[in-house]
């Protein structure tokens, strides 16, 4: 399994804004294969206002969709103005155990 983190930091005026885009987004992603899930978190703490995570099944359903024609339609739909307010900060991880697995661990 892999993870892909995107930490934002976004104006406290846009927040509000940032929220709905994600609720409004355009579910593209679930039909990439190797696709398991994505989250949108609010960190009660620290110097990030929003953490976007996705999962999948390894590294390279990862790479295929950020090549993909999904991922470029789905990010032709970001509001240029706010994302040129907000900071990005990437992280990957490989994911050596997972809880909801049996086995738990995975590599």
């Amino acid at each position: 399994m892999f993870v892909f983190v995107s930490h934002l930091c976004v104006p406290p005026a846009d927040h509000e804004r940032l929220e709905a885009h994600f609720r409004q987004r355009s579910h593209l992603v679930e039909g990439v294969a190797g696709f398991l899930y994505l989250q949108l978190l609010k960190p009660q703490a620290g110097p990030h206002t929003h953490t976007f995570v996705t999962a999948w099944e390894d590294r390279e359903s990862f790479r295929r969709y950020m090549a993909s024609e999904e991922r470029a339609r789905s990010h032709d739909r970001e509001p240029a103005e706010l994302m040129s307010r907000t900071e990005v900060r990437h992280e990957a991880f490989d994911v050596l155990m997972d809880s909801r697995r049996t086995p738990e661990w995975i590599a």
